[in-house]
């Protein structure tokens, strides 16, 4: 039998590795998710939409699987517009949980964190909330770089 949980996050695959993004209403977790789908390609790092405001986390051969709910499966939400269709990857093993936090919170020099995800503790990282271009340069970074482990 395997452990599920149904989130309020949003998720992209990266390179094909699975982010997690999770913060408050309104924090700007769909936003980033649309600005790593259109900027990651301009710096060679394929980027795809996985699940935009609930994320199906699913505990799968020691690993952690992540998916839309069918029902939002390609639908992205984008303040001001509404809900548009976009390309979608139907799932991706989760590699790193992204907390958007408010920027006075940020830790210049954090130490390493985790997150436990249905019992697995996964890479954290705090990223300022509502602050896309900074949060998706910083993690075009790490997807190019490595930096983070496997």
């Amino acid at each position: 039998m395997s452990a599920l949980a149904n989130l309020h996050a949003c998720a992209v695959a990266l390179g094909g590795r699975g982010v997690l993004i999770r913060g408050a209403a309104g924090s700007g977790k769909s936003t980033l998710v649309l600005a790593l789908l259109r900027r990651g390609p301009a710096a060679r790092v394929e980027a795809e939409l996985v699940a935009d405001d609930r994320v199906i986390a699913e505990q799968s051969e020691g690993a952690i699987k992540l998916s839309a709910p069918g029902e939002l499966a390609g639908l992205l939400e984008i303040a001001g517009v509404g809900i548009v269709r976009e390309q979608f990857r139907p799932s991706v093993p989760l590699w790193l949980v992204v907390d958007l936090v408010a920027p006075e919170a940020m830790i210049r020099h954090p130490l390493p964190q985790t997150a436990d995800v249905l019992g697995h503790a996964v890479p954290l990282l705090g990223l300022p909330r509502r602050e896309a271009a900074l949060a998706t340069d910083i993690l075009i970074t790490l997807a190019i770089s490595g930096r983070l482990p496997d």
